[in-house]
């Protein structure tokens, strides 16, 4: 009889421990499917193919419920700005996307950043400054003052478009002009039908200048909408005008699956 009690006081141990680990999982693995996913555009942007991957991916993973976008950046080449803010818009489109703001967010930083759903910077944020700048530098003079000969074959008109040893011809130059005037037209659109109705009409006709504003700046101006940090965006993101989320693991690219689920199981 005392052989019996013992084994039935084990068993009842071993399935309290086992209904624990089994609700310990579970609740693991709803973490594990809600996740806020913090992706980082810093310095320079020069190249687009890991953050426009990242965007994706997040776009396309269910267990991904909201993103925080950090940018500490001054912007960088048009083209690689444009295509990683196409990105944004599309995921924006089916997720919040709360982007936040380091020490500067600026130029096709900041044209990035208008895409997302909601947009904090710090109050000493340098952000703004968007533009579009083309630099042609001819050291012509330069090498013949130095006795430097350059001898150049090539094939193709346009080959060396940019060459440091002459000038722009006046087509160059007019077409130049016209692709950097027709950048500007797109970013300017872009970001005030972005911002819509929360930019000020100062801001409207300011916007295009290059200017650059601080965080509590852009926030009067209506470039920003609060001023906060990663942690304020990260309870906007799971608030309940956004993903409406009740408990969550916060995860990054760089984690596999089963990092991710090690994330939400500790």
């Amino acid at each position: 009889m005392v052989r019996k009690r013992v084994f039935n006081r084990k068993y009842l141990a071993l399935g309290f421990i086992l209904m624990f680990l089994g609700g310990w999982f579970s609740f693991a693995y709803y973490l594990y499917s809600n996740q806020v996913l913090i992706i980082s555009v810093q310095g320079s942007i020069v190249d687009f193919e890991a953050t426009t991957l990242a965007l994706y991916s997040a776009k396309i993973n269910n267990n991904v419920k909201a993103v925080i976008l950090y940018l500490n950046t001054p912007g960088g080449s048009a083209y690689p700005c444009l295509e990683i803010a196409s990105y944004v818009k599309a995921l924006a489109e089916e997720k919040p996307v709360i982007a936040v703001m380091g020490a500067q967010c600026t130029s096709g930083g900041y044209y990035i950043a208008s895409f997302a759903t909601y947009l904090y910077a710090r109050e000493n944020t340098l952000t703004g400054g968007v533009g579009v700048i083309s630099v042609w530098v001819d050291l012509s003079e330069y090498y013949e003052q130095e006795g430097i000969k350059i001898w150049v074959w090539q094939k193709g008109e346009e080959k060396d478009l940019g060459a440091d040893w002459r000038s722009p011809t006046e087509e160059e130059n007019a077409s130049i002009q016209a692709e950097v005037d027709a950048l500007f037209v797109k970013l300017i659109s872009d970001v005030t039908t972005n911002r819509d109705e929360k930019l000020s009409e100062y801001a409207v006709s300011i916007i295009g200048s290059g200017a650059i504003f601080l965080g509590s700046e852009a926030k009067d101006l209506g470039l920003v909408d609060d001023i906060g940090n990663i942690v304020n965006a990260v309870e906007k993101a799971v608030s309940r005008e956004m993903a409406g989320l009740w408990r969550f693991t916060i995860v990054t690219p760089e984690m596999n699956g089963v990092q991710q689920f090690l994330r939400a199981l500790f």
